[in-house]
């Protein structure tokens, strides 16, 4: 029996076959835990318990589901041994480990090495008969090896360093901790509409000997650590009251404390509902007369346009956006990576011209790369000025000359730049522009959201209390207490404060701070760059474009001059097929081309006309039926749409941005989001952060 146990194991694990790692994986019992008075029993070792026995389970009941004729066997006093494994020493006299079985992270990790990732090799034999659960194409839990980093992705082989300082206990077995790890991860990708719980987790967790005990009781820990890290149970997910995770009910809240939270944006609302689905007492103040901050839908031309953001640009895979969006049932659309580029002259770019111009631009930012490495801020330059200078030098070095066409799709390439960047190249910095990149981003396809994200704005917002057309003007925080004051004289006091302002109302000191915020945090604020990017949305009376441009969903407007970038460089085809007349364009004003902005509408609109019959000079274009032009940098409770890192100014200022001011004020907001700047996404995050943050503040362990 052991030699053929020996060849099956040493065929799909790594670790040695030894008699003790026979024993300990074939001979000893399984334990099981009583569903009615929670005491351990000790089982069959025959057979593997099945995950709905174990969901079920009873004291008194035999393994071959029959009741055992022992009078009230609840009343039996647990074993002895199951308190041993309740001291954290008790795994260093472990002298074999006892590997999980069945583990439903197995099919997700073909790729590695059972055994390594606490894994019985000897499933490999049952998984091969079994058909794989189909995770959602936008969910990817795992790091493939020798794959590059993605966010929210972790290596299944590795404790994190976070993890070895949280989990100590499991420094002498990690596997242990990756195997449970992994399991709650690949559960939570299976079914991310549904809170995910210990009772769920503690079903798949299945192995022989008492180790399980102490796998079992250790989940509460493990689930609370993956919900703070954005891992698991992210969303529109609220905690259930009952019953309520034992990782949430074994926090003892002080009584009446309080929380105030400064905007109903994403951050806001995102750590309003943690906060208060965590049993904290929590209100919103919105100075706006809606929710949503610079997310905010617009129905008035008879299709949904976002006068904010409706796209969903910095990858779909494993983004707490997309599945906030698949929890509310909110469509969402792959933008095509195509894009029809057209002159000025009404040229559609022949497309070996195009990935030449591309591969051209993309080069000179790889060198740029290459030039910042090992420099210091004081060498610090504007983006632009290294742009022009890098494209010449490679002009000069290769003795090529590039025709007016291949100049103006270079300015078709600054302009798209300008657009992400939210602001004229020439302030950027071209050392730190980019500095998100230094960690690991969202990767996969770019989402259209062409229903908006109102239904998930209110979804966030369902249950909490938020009084809208509130301006706060005053922030007092030198006492014990934060009290707050609105521009109608109305007064507030709370413990804590989450300030989710935009940065552009924070720089111009639109709230009084009491005392005034130290200079640490005041230069970080003014450190960073505020982008401003306006909106028009043009509906008409038929697609005239798409005879010219056929299936694609977007397309470019090459500047010929230098002056022109940043006007209505990209048009999205919006239109829904739905109703009639619903044709839809919507473009940008982006950089230098925002002095457009101190014009009328109704002249903005004619400037964006003229570049349109310039690229369809064969269509008769009608006039737009409607047309819509967003005003955020006139908005006094917004004035801009979203950071920048500026010349001179690296991505530690967004680091300062996330900290706390005295343990009583604390911020969020894309501006204070290092890795994911510029986004929904680091709005959410960043919502997530200050609210578990400012939990841990409120609470100690009830023991």
């Amino acid at each position: 029996m052991y030699l053929a146990w020996k060849r099956l194991w040493n065929t799909h694990g790594t670790t040695d076959a030894s008699i003790k790692m026979f024993m300990t994986n074939s001979v000893l019992p399984f334990w099981v835990q009583c569903t009615e008075c929670h005491k351990w029993r000790q089982w069959s070792k025959s057979s593997t318990p099945l995950p709905e026995f174990l969901k079920n389970y009873v004291c008194g009941t035999m393994p071959s589901g029959k009741k055992s004729k022992v009078e009230n066997p609840c009343e039996v006093p647990e074993d002895q041994r199951v308190a041993l494994t309740r001291d954290l020493s008790w795994t260093t006299l472990l002298s074999s480990l006892s590997y999980m079985k069945n583990s439903p992270a197995w099919p997700y990790l073909t790729s590695y090495f059972p055994d390594k990732l606490g894994m019985c090799p000897l499933d490999h034999e049952v998984f091969k008969e079994r058909k794989t659960p189909v995770m959602h194409k936008y969910l990817q839990p795992f790091l493939e090896a020798d794959c590059p980093d993605i966010a929210k992705a972790v290596a299944p082989d590795v404790m994190e360093e976070q993890e070895m300082d949280e989990f100590p206990e499991y420094s002498a077995i990690p596997s242990m901790y990756l195997a449970i790890r992994n399991i709650c991860l690949t559960l939570w990708s299976l079914n991310f509409k549904e809170w995910l719980s210990k009772e769920r987790c503690a079903t798949q967790i299945i192995c022989l000997g008492l180790g399980r005990v102490m796998y079992i009781d250790s989940l509460d820990k493990v689930l609370w650590f993956l919900t703070r890290r954005g891992l698991i149970n992210v969303g529109l997910l609220t905690v259930p009251r009952h019953p309520q995770p034992t990782y949430v009910s074994n926090k003892f809240i002080q009584p009446n404390l309080s929380v105030i939270v400064i905007g109903a944006g994403i951050a806001g609302l995102t750590a309003a509902k943690q906060l208060h689905g965590l049993g904290v007492k929590v209100s919103v103040l919105e100075a706006k007369s809606e929710i949503g901050g610079r997310v905010r839908d617009d129905q008035s031309l008879g299709v949904c346009v976002a006068k904010g953001t409706q796209i969903l640009i910095n990858g779909a895979v494993n983004n707490p956006i997309t599945v906030m969006c698949q929890q509310a049932g909110i469509p969402v659309t792959p933008l095509s990576d195509s894009c029809e580029l057209i002159s000025e002259k009404g040229e559609v770019v022949d497309k070996q011209t195009d990935k030449r111009m591309d591969f051209h631009f993309k080069a000179i930012l790889d060198n740029i790369a290459d030039w910042r490495e090992g420099r210091e801020l004081a060498q610090d330059t504007s983006l632009l000025d290294k742009l022009r200078d890098m494209h010449q030098q490679f002009l000069e070095e290769s003795q090529l000359t590039f025709t007016s066409e291949e100049e103006s799709l270079m300015n078709f390439h600054i302009s798209n730049l300008e657009f992400a960047c939210g602001a004229c190249l020439k302030q950027v910095s071209a050392l730190r522009w980019d500095q998100n990149e230094d960690y690991p981003q969202f990767t996969g396809d770019n989402l259209v959201l062409p229903e908006g994200f109102s239904e998930v704005l209110s979804r966030l917002a369902d249950g909490l209390e938020i009084e809208l057309n509130t301006t706060v003007v005053k922030i007092d925080y030198g006492e014990n207490t934060v009290k707050i004051a609105s521009q109608d004289g109305k007064h507030w006091t709370a413990d804590k404060v989450l300030i989710t302002l935009p940065l552009a109302v924070l720089q111009d000191k639109d709230v009084e701070f009491s005392p005034p915020l130290p200079d640490w945090k005041s230069k970080a604020m003014k450190s960073l760059g505020v982008g401003k990017i306006e909106k028009i949305i043009l509906r008409f009376p038929r697609p005239f474009w798409r005879k010219k441009i056929q299936n694609c969903k977007v397309f470019g407007h090459i500047p010929e001059k230098p002056d022109s970038i940043g006007h209505f460089n990209i048009f999205y085809d919006f239109s829904t097929e739905k109703e009639e007349k619903m044709f839809v364009l919507v473009t940008h004003l982006t950089g230098s081309a925002l002095k457009l902005r101190e014009r009328r509408d109704r002249d903005i609109v004619a400037a964006c006309m003229e570049v349109l019959k310039n690229l369809f000079p064969d269509e008769t274009i009608p006039k737009p039926l409607d047309y819509y032009v967003t005003k955020w940098t006139k908005d006094p409770h917004t004035k801009m749409s979203y950071s920048y890192v500026p010349v001179g100014t690296d991505g530690d200022a967004y680091d300062i941005m996330s900290q706390d001011v005295a343990s009583k004020v604390y911020f969020a907001g894309e501006a204070t989001n290092r890795q994911f700047p510029q986004s929904m996404t680091g709005a959410y995050v960043s919502g997530v952060r200050e609210a578990h943050k400012i939990f841990a503040t409120l609470v100690e362990d009830d023991k």
